[in-house]
């Protein structure tokens, strides 16, 4: 299959009627050359509620989705223990694909759906959606110019209660919850990002909650650079939600960890008095999501297997990452 279409426009389908999906279909209605053909869920009356709600023309079932000759690309946004199962439904009919982070369960299932997805000439990406914020691109480059000098510690915070609609999906086991997956899989991916780097050395442990997934998690890592990152994130603890990147010569300091549009870099020359505080605002659009829409039609209609910014093969590496930690801690997932 010939990954380029001969159209302009870009059709596109959602696999999963849950919170996410609403998010990323109104990020494609604001995205040009980009339309929202269907959505499938197991649950007829679901799918055809949500169509309702974001005029969508089509709710179909999984199958039927997959097979609809229109769509050019489906969107999983599923819960963790269904993104291997419905992402490879879609690659095997043709489809090109986005599936919602965690990309999959583990990486056994991720070096699988790449296989596919390169066997067949298909574009496959996680939806690492905060990489290509304009304030995280901004903070990257920073550190590439090297205005805080060489880079020798990172350390990162995310973590907050939950609320109830989030808390069946976060917590069971069954769902393939747990705080790693689902919410230090930005804070990997942000260091990784920022460094240009996997993690040579990983080190972490985790305090497990009421149902048995990993609640509060923490990750040292140290890198082929030699910088050190520490990352502490929990869905059950109200945290700062900041990265500090400590550098030579300064310190970028970045509130409202991943997605915020202000940071403030203190460049002190190398010596222990800060002789400089610049304050910096890139704005990002109130959806996110536009940029990664953006980031999938260009590479689709350039011809492009995957994307630079985020390339399959470290997604398949941040998957081994996560499945050393969860080895560390015993936990395996009940239908692993």
């Amino acid at each position: 299959m010939d990954i380029m279409r001969d159209k302009r426009t870009l059709t596109w389908g959602i696999i999963g009627a849950g919170i996410i999906a609403h998010k990323m279909a109104a990020a494609l209605k604001l995205t040009p050359g980009n339309q929202l053909h269907a959505v499938a869920s197991k649950t007829a009356s679901k799918a055809k509620e949500f169509a309702e709600n974001n005029g969508i023309p089509h709710s179909f079932s999984y199958q039927d989705i997959v097979n609809c000759s229109e769509i050019d690309v489906i969107y999983v946004a599923t819960t963790h223990n269904f993104h291997f199962e419905n992402a490879k439904l879609a690659l095997e009919h043709g489809k090109h694909v986005l599936v919602e982070k965690a990309f999959t369960v583990n990486a056994k299932e991720a070096r699988e759906l790449v296989s596919i997805a390169r066997m067949k000439k298909l574009f496959l990406m996680e939806a690492i959606w905060t990489r290509f914020l304009p304030s995280l691109q901004l903070i990257k480059e920073k550190i590439k110019n090297h205005d805080i000098g060489t880079v020798k510690q990172i350390t990162v915070s995310f973590g907050g209660f939950v609320g109830a609609k989030y808390e069946k999906r976060l917590k069971d086991p069954a769902l393939a919850g747990g705080v790693t997956l689902d919410m230090g899989i930005y804070a990997i991916s942000f260091v990784c990002y920022l460094l240009g780097e996997l993690p040579e050395s990983v080190k972490s442990m985790t305090r497990f909650g009421d149902m048995g997934a990993d609640e509060i998690s923490n990750y040292l890592f140290q890198f082929p650079s030699k910088c050190l990152t520490s990352i502490c994130t929990s869905y059950n603890l109200k945290m700062s939600n900041e990265a500090v990147i400590y550098g030579t010569k300064g310190t970028i300091t970045f509130p409202e960890f991943a997605t915020g549009e202000q940071f403030t870099m203190h460049l002190h020359k190398g010596t222990n008095e800060v002789k400089e505080t610049i304050n910096i605002c890139k704005k990002n659009h109130e959806n996110g999501f536009i940029y990664q829409v953006e980031e999938v039609a260009r590479c689709i209609q350039d011809g492009h297997l995957e994307s630079d910014t985020i390339p399959l093969d470290e997604t398949v590496a941040i998957m081994e990452v996560m499945d050393k930690m969860r080895a560390e801690w015993g936990f395996k997932y009940p239908f692993e």
